[in-house]
């Protein structure tokens, strides 16, 4: 799972926190994940007082059948990159934000995965870093750094897309958190 909080400072980690708890306890009791979601989604939209909300990409992988199956809640779609292949697959919302309607609907979706293939997900901070003449980093830039270091272990993929934030932005404040997940498929 990676997501996203609306707002900032301690009012957005509570409300992250409780968002969290309420996850894995629902991820605990339904084996879909789109019931999870579903059965998180009124609990946190009733905490939401401040009309906070936040975005969520919550996954399953099973490693023995190599599928993934998911539910994207309005978060930054994870880029699929298919081995022999340099053209991202997006895996796009199947739902709103957590938090933002009671009644909300989720779609689950469940896609195979082969050897090779790469999966990154990653919060807005990295693609919204803005460098001194106020662009923003943007997914070609990203793209373009996991398609440079895609041969390397996860780890150093992660550290890679850090490090192009980080000279990109130079002296330019940080004004979102950096959240990354890299999955390599064996």
């Amino acid at each position: 799972m990676i997501a996203d909080v609306s707002g900032k400072g301690v009012p957005a980690a509570l409300f992250m926190a409780l968002s969290r708890i309420v996850i894995r306890v629902s991820a605990t009791w339904f084996s879909k994940s789109s019931e999870a979601i579903a059965f998180a989604n009124p609990i946190i939209s009733r905490d939401s007082k401040t009309g906070m909300f936040v975005t969520v990409f919550y996954c399953v992988l099973d490693n023995e059948t190599h599928t993934l199956t998911y539910v994207n809640a309005g978060h930054n779609p994870p880029l699929l990159i298919r081995a022999g292949t340099d053209l991202p697959e997006e895996l796009e919302a199947t739902g709103i934000a957590i938090g933002a309607m009671d009644d909300a609907p989720y779609e689950q979706r469940e896609i195979p995965l082969a050897s090779g293939d790469l999966l990154v997900l990653y919060t807005d901070g990295v693609t919204e870093a803005v460098n001194d003449k106020e662009e923003m980093f943007e997914i070609p830039r990203l793209l373009d750094i996991i398609l440079a270091s895609r041969s390397l272990p996860a780890q150093e993929i992660v550290d890679a897309i850090i490090t192009g934030v980080n000279a990109f932005s130079q002296s330019q404040p940080q004004y979102d958190d950096i959240t990354l997940m890299v999955i390599k498929v064996k």
